[in-house]
């Protein structure tokens, strides 16, 4: 019995000792539907695994990829289970479960039509007519405009289908990530559709960080103003530095500037048609 006892010991001992050897491990949430270049449906390859790959590996963790359908993704984010949604766009429905940090990347927004749509150099120019959007999805139209737009939500949603949509006439127009709508639109060249010039500057694209994973640790943020409107620039907290998702902001700002992230863009724009 005392042998066996032992034995059950020098069990637990060992298993606790390769548990703590292994490198934590940092779960990206995705939903099911692809958005290349930043992610592909077969096998997720793109500019996030490549990106918080690195990352990650610089911080002594690794990563790992979960698909989900958009709801349950929400779910899991929201529980912990997920740790970070790499492509969040703030709102005031999302800002109590996750933490909204810059992920290294830039983003704006464009808008395609059909072609027999007038010039769109204002959101103006967008009156009366019928958004396409992701079910899910935030309002990209600002606010002086978005009382004009009727919106037709559509459930996974993905940007060839959004193409085919637009083209039958089932909405006016589509808005999306610019980078995502170049990337389709060299590869497809679809015809009686228009890409207008963006409505934007460039800004920084955001992640949201779970505030129920076990690697958030947040602490109060000395610049927020509390007579301003909350933002991911303006939010009562921010990120303990010395934690594993600080620390992660502070290598993917490092990435950045060292033209490392661009690079891997770059990588991923000119890669061959499947």
């Amino acid at each position: 019995m005392r042998l066996a006892l032992c034995i059950i010991i020098a069990v637990i001992a060992a298993q606790a000792r390769l548990a703590l050897a292994q490198d934590p491990e940092l779960v990206m949430g995705y939903r099911t539907n692809e958005r290349r270049p930043y992610i592909d449906d077969d096998n997720d390859e793109g500019i996030y695994k490549t990106l918080y790959s690195r990352a990650c590996q610089r911080i002594g963790c690794t990563l790992k990829v979960v698909r989900l359908p958009k709801k349950r993704l929400l779910q899991a984010l929201a529980q912990g289970e997920v740790d970070f949604y790499p492509g969040y766009t703030y709102n005031a429905e999302r800002e109590p479960i996750a933490l909204f940090l810059p992920n290294g990347l830039r983003e704006r927004h464009v808008v395609i039509t059909r072609a027999s749509h007038p010039a769109v150099v204002s959101y103006a120019d967008l009156g009366n007519g019928v958004e396409l959007r992701n079910l899910g999805n935030p309002d990209l139209i600002p606010l002086p405009w978005q009382a004009r737009i009727k919106v037709l939500q559509v459930p996974e949603l993905d940007v060839e289908r959004a193409f085919r949509l637009i083209s039958a006439g089932k909405g006016d127009f589509y808005i999306y990530d610019e980078l995502t709508l170049r990337f389709y639109w060299e590869r497809l060249r679809p015809t009686g559709l228009t890409l207008h010039p963006s409505l934007e500057p460039w800004q920084a694209m955001h992640m949201g960080f779970s505030k129920h994973s076990r690697f958030y640790r947040a602490q109060p943020n000395p610049d927020y103003r509390a007579d301003q409107p909350l933002s991911p620039d303006n939010y009562p907290l921010r990120l303990d530095p010395t934690s594993l998702a600080g620390r992660l902001t502070a290598t993917l700002q490092a990435m950045k500037q060292s033209g490392e992230t661009e690079r891997i863009v770059e990588h991923f724009l000119q890669a061959p048609v499947r």
